[in-house]
Order: structure tokens, then C-alpha cells, then sequence
């Protein structure tokens, strides 16, 4: 009964101490300790709830939290509160000392006897441990096989579950060697990642913004002028993705990126018409099928996605892209799994990003330098003239050569392969010819 009495009164500072003290987290050398207060803060919070007269008071009701188990140090373990800077925290109520129920003698017995059956060396029993382990073998000797059988087993458990644990802490354990590894990992991360230096990454953006601040209406006035201030629409016409002729503004934006050319639906159509060239436009004609995909109903989900996979991606397919045995494994796996239009809509993630970098490295560097590209540059630079169009230019055909006589000039240009229009289903010269 006088232990009861104060650890009453400790319950009660404590719940005081729960109810008005305000955690928040620390820094202690780089490392972020939550939901914790200072020894300062500790000790006047104590003072003030516990109604101490001074200041040593209000250390020592504060030493008795922590010697009790109310509180507990953070960092350093330790039997007394410090009035400094020292973490703490507050036990939960759970883990109080008042909630603790009185040992059974069974369970006691069963502990005596995993000591026994251990190192007696490094976990004998002390004398007074001895003479209870002596008087329970007389008190409980009718149950004592069980009692015996029990700390067989438990010791039992608990090797085994020790075994876990130490190769856990030996590959956890703190060696030179394993410092010296992750010294060596750091050093070989910092040469190899490709970090940029302050300098660099500011020349970087300059030069971004140098060659985006003509497309910015915000630094550039637009030609011709905005139609929401002056209401001339000829912006708006001359940027419409059906124009005969794009303008110059707008093609040469292409050549800053990849992903500005195929935000433009000509420039994706100028792309496939420059992959056909190439034998290689089911690459983009994949990625615009799984952009249609994307945003698509659900309800037709399904029929897409199965096109999709029999036209670029089945085996023997039609137009099959180029894609690795990973990233094609990757994408059956998420289509098995896909079951919902939802899911299915996305399945094809990992094949549409392989192909996107595919062009980004390698057609969009040799687009860039291609007759058609410049040929289309050049036609929009021409707009204005009646004699020379676009088509004429994209293959450089329209200036540089001149057609020595008119039967000539039929024959060079049914040689020609050149697209009737710039769409994804582009026809050569010699078949609209035979159209018409």
C-alpha cells in the first residue's frame, strides 16, 4: 500500500504532463527527433503542473518521472533529468508502472528455470533467486513438468528468433569496413552521377529561356497582334493544326525539342513523314495510338488496347516496334494484370517510354537535319510567294533545281516521293497524280 500512494500521484503529474505539454520535433546533429521536449521545457512544465516551491524541486519530481518510467531520455540513457537541452519523451499510459500486474508464480518458475537452462556462467541465479527457485519447486511440484516443459520451449523460441536477429545486427554492425564501403560507394556516385555546378545550371536556364522568349507572349508581342485584345483572328488562322502552310514561328519551334514537335499536330505529322523515309514510322504512329488511348472512353477501351497490342506489339506483327525483351515482358505483365479500363489505359507505359526515348536520341537528331524538315522550314519562310509552295521545298526541290524542259519536270516529279498533305496516311505524288 505505500507504493500504491506515490505512484498515484506520479499518474496524475504525468497525465497533467500529457494534457498541456506541446511535442514537436528537434534537430539533434542532422537528425530530425519527433514528438520530444527539451530538459528545459521538461523541468518548467514540471514545476508548473506539479506546483513545485523552486527550481531543484522541479528536477527531482522530474528525476522521479524518469526513474519510474513515465519519461525517458532520447538520445543518451540516463537516470537523471538534466535542465538543458537534453531530448525526452513521454511514456505512453500503457507502459506505465502502475499498470503493471503482479508476476504469477507460474510464469516466474518458467523464468528461473530458462535461466537454469542457459550459461550458468553468464545467467546463474542470484542467491535470493536460488531459494524462490527452491521453494517453487516444493510449491508447484505437481505441475512442474509443465513448468519445465514450458521453458524448453520458450528458450527454444527464442534461439531461433535470436538467429534472425543477430545476422540482422552483424549485417547491421557498425565495422570500419562497412564505413569504408559506404565511403567508396559515395565517392564513386559522386563521379559518375552528372551533377550540374551552380554556373553551369545558370547558363543552362538563360539559355532556355534565350530560346523560348520569342513563344512567350508575355516577353514578345505576338504577330500578328492577340485577338483578345484587338479581335483580328488571323492568329488564330494562321495556327490552326489544318493550314496549308505553318509558320515560321512555328516550325522553327520545333527544332528546340523533341516534345515540341509532336505537341504540334503537324509537326507529328511532318515526323511520320519523315519516319516513312526511314522505314521506321510505326515508332510514332505507337505513340500517337497510345496517346489516343489515353484519353479515350471507356468503352472502347479495350477494342484499342487489343489493336494496339495485335498491330505494333504481337508477334509477327504488322508494324512491330522496337522494343526489348524487359520492357516488352513488362508491358504483357501489366496488360494480364490490367482489369479494369482504367488500369488497361496505362498499360502500356513502359513500351510508349522506351519508344519516346528511341526518337528523342535517334530519328528527332537526324529530323532536325533532314531535307524535310528544312524543306518545310523553307516553305514557311516562302509564304508569301505564289510561285514556290511548301511542297516544292521539302526536299529541296523548289530553287536549287531547275527543270530543263517541261517533259523533264513531269518525270522528276512522279519520282518524287512526296506526301500530298502532311496527315498520318501521307499518299506519294505519283499516286495523287493517279487519283486525279
Amino acid at each position: 500500500m505505500s507504493c500504491t500512494i506515490p505512484l498515484a500521484k506520479l499518474d496524475t503529474l504525468s497525465r497533467r504532463l500529457q494534457e498541456s505539454v506541446q511535442l514537436r520535433t528537434h534537430k539533434y546533429f542532422r537528425v530530425a527527433v519527433p514528438q520530444a521536449l527539451t530538459g528545459q521545457s521538461l523541468v518548467a512544465l514540471v514545476g508548473e503542473k506539479g506546483y513545485a516551491e523552486d527550481e531543484a524541486e522541479a528536477v527531482h519530481l522530474a528525476t522521479l518521472l524518469l526513474q519510474h518510467g513515465y519519461l525517458f531520455p532520447v538520445i543518451e540513457p540516463a537516470l537523471t533529468v538534466r535542465d538543458d537541452g537534453t531530448l525526452y519523451r513521454l511514456q505512453r499510459p500503457y507502459f506505465w508502472p502502475s499498470h503493471a500486474t503482479q508476476t504469477d508464480n507460474v510464469e516466474y518458475a518458467i523464468y528461473l528455470n530458462k535461466r537454469l537452462l542457459r550459461n550458468e556462467q553468464k545467467h546463474g541465479l542470484e542467491e535470493d533467486e536460488a531459494e524462490s527457485y527452491n521453494r517453487f519447486a516444493e510449491l508447484l511440484g505437481h505441475m512442474w513438468g509443465f513448468i519445465t516443459q514450458q521453458a524448453e520451449m520458450q528458450l527454444k523460441q527464442q534461439k531461433e528468433k535470436k538467429k534472425a536477429d543477430k545476422v540482422d545486427r552483424r549485417l547491421r554492425k557498425a565495422t570500419p569496413q562497412v564505413y569504408r564501403n559506404l565511403v567508396e560507394r559515395l565517392k564513386f556516385s559522386l563521379k559518375t552521377k552528372p551533377w550540374l555546378k551552380a554556373l553551369k545550371a545558370s547558363d543552362t536556364m538563360v539559355q532556355w529561356v534565350d530560346e523560348r522568349v520569342d513563344y512567350d507572349p508575355f516577353l514578345t508581342v505576338p504577330q500578328p497582334s492577340n485577338p483578345w485584345i484587338t479581335d483580328d483572328t488571323n492568329l488564330w488562322t494562321l495556327n490552326t493544326d489544318t493550314v496549308e502552310v505553318p509558320t515560321e514561328r512555328r516550325v522553327k519551334r520545333w527544332g528546340l525539342s523533341v516534345q515540341e514537335l509532336v505537341k504540334d499536330p503537324i509537326g507529328r505529322q511532318v515526323l511520320e513523314t519523315f519516319l516513312e523515309s526511314e522505314f521506321s514510322s510505326e515508332n510514332i504512329r505507337f505513340w500517337i495510338a497510345i496517346q489516343d488511348l489515353k484519353y479515350s472512353p471507356n468503352d472502347q477501351i479495350d477494342h484499342k488496347t487489343e489493336r494496339i497490342y495485335e498491330e505494333f506489339l504481337a508477334p509477327g506483327a504488322p508494324a512491330q516496334v522496337n522494343v526489348d525483351s524487359r520492357t516488352l515482358d513488362q508491358t504483357l505483365d501489366c496488360l494480364q494484370k490490367a482489369t479494369t479500363a482504367s488500369t488497361r489505359r496505362h498499360a502500356f507505359t513502359h513500351s510508349e517510354e522506351h519508344v519516346f526515348t528511341l526518337m528523342a536520341k535517334d530519328s528527332y537528331p537526324r529530323f532536325v537535319r533532314s531535307q524535310i524538315y528544312k524543306g518545310v522550314l523553307s516553305a514557311a519562310q516562302q509564304q508569301g510567294s505564289r510561285r514556290l509552295g511548301w511542297r516544292n521545298f521539302i526536299f529541296n526541290m523548289g530553287a536549287a533545281k531547275k527543270p530543263q524542259c517541261k517533259p523533264a519536270k513531269k518525270d522528276e516529279l512522279h519520282s518524287q516521293n512526296l506526301p500530298k498533305q502532311l496527315s498520318s496516311d501521307s499518299l506519294p505524288v505519283r499516286a495523287a497524280h493517279a487519283v486525279r
